[in-house]
């Protein structure tokens, strides 16, 4: 889907570069919801990571960064020292940990490495999680050695939801499959990292 912006966007965006002036190679926290201003480069950046499945279950437009109050935990990094973010992390804080919930990235190489490194090492250290499928989950589990939570009661108990069990999945890596719906769509997900419980 294509976004057109209108000619108030225009004048009111603001590259993270002039806002927030991230340092080369640093990640930087930030929080979105006092730049609004930055709607569209985060929304570009997250489609540009998603185009290849369809796009973000919950992210369809600028106004959808947000759509989710629980999204309160966000990270920005300039890997090419262009003083944008060429990446961005986002997720919630709760009483288990860091939950990630989405990415964006320019595209590039070096914006897809930086990121499953930097995930990679978070998702070992206790207090950090998420919810992945597909190659992703591939990468983390096989090659970062990150953890699986196997079991159906700790899976409900961290998301906050009744999942349907999977268990093992044919051709996939761990034993902690599950489904659930994101957008209004069923997704089939496994729960990785070290959540507090």
């Amino acid at each position: 889907m294509k976004y057109f912006k209108l000619f108030e966007q225009f004048v009111s965006e603001k590259s993270s570069g002039e806002v927030l002036k991230p340092k080369r190679g640093k990640t930087m926290k930030f929080d979105h919801k006092k730049y609004p201003e930055l709607s569209g480069e985060l929304f570009d950046l997250i489609a540009t990571a998603y185009a290849e499945i369809g796009g973000h279950a919950k992210i369809k437009s600028p106004d959808d960064i947000f759509s989710d109050p629980s999204w309160n935990y966000w990270e920005g990094l300039d890997i090419h020292g262009t003083q944008d973010f060429d990446m961005v992390m986002f997720g919630k804080k709760t009483k288990f940990g860091i939950k990630y919930s989405g990415v964006g990235h320019d595209g590039t190489k070096d914006a897809k490495r930086a990121y499953i490194t930097t995930r990679g090492k978070e998702l070992n250290k206790l207090g950090y999680y998420i919810e992945v499928s597909g190659k992703i989950a591939d990468i983390l589990i096989s090659k970062y050695n990150v953890p699986v939570v196997s079991d159906k009661e700790t899976v409900d108990k961290v998301i906050g939801k009744d999942v349907t069990w999977i268990g093992k999945k044919e051709g996939e890596p761990g034993d902690g499959w599950y489904s659930r719906k994101l957008g209004g769509t069923s997704h089939d997900k496994i729960l990785i990292g070290r959540p507090k419980v």
